[in-house]
């Protein structure tokens, strides 16, 4: 029952971050298109002035100020959708890491034993850190990292452990 319980409120929890994640997901997704519109816009733009100055509509001067912005706006655009396509691709590997490791832990719900074979699927290293005794006491620092979410953070498990207490 308890552990009904755990893997309900996982789930809960999972579904919340996945749905943020979705919406941040979502959010630059739209700045990437976006973007590709104005450099797109842009590249109009250019021509248009192009055309005016050699038509005598628009002095050089004023074409020459007018397509230095235009190329400095579209550089900037440029490196902006190299970063949003990262930070997309990253999130998106990040998410399926995530349904994978999920469906890895479902695995061993109820595990009896750790075995050799679930700690090597399941852990791809320990970090144990020296030990501090400048409190009065020795405490050491123990990280593991988890096969394809890597370290979770301790507030993380702090809060799942409180939770299990309680």
């Amino acid at each position: 029952r308890r552990q009904r319980q755990m893997c309900i409120r996982d789930r809960a929890m999972g579904a919340k971050q996945k749905a943020e994640a979705k919406k941040e997901l979502a959010a630059k997704r739209r700045q990437l298109t976006q973007a590709e519109r104005r450099i797109e816009e842009l590249d109009r733009l250019f021509k248009r002035i192009d055309e005016d100055n050699a038509n005598g509509k628009i002095s050089d001067s004023r074409f020459q100020m007018l397509s230095d912005d235009y190329e400095q706006e579209q550089e900037e655009l440029r490196k902006k959708l190299l970063r949003l396509t990262e930070e997309i691709t990253k999130q998106e590997e990040q998410s399926e890491n995530i349904d994978r490791f999920i469906s890895k832990v479902q695995k061993y719900l109820d595990l009896n034993e750790l075995t050799p074979s679930v700690l090597n699927d399941m852990v791809k290293a320990v970090y144990v850190h020296a030990p501090d005794k400048s409190k009065g006491y020795r405490e050491q620092q123990i990280d593991i990292s988890y096969d394809l979410v890597g370290i979770l953070p301790a507030s993380l498990l702090n809060g799942l452990q409180n939770e299990e207490t309680a």
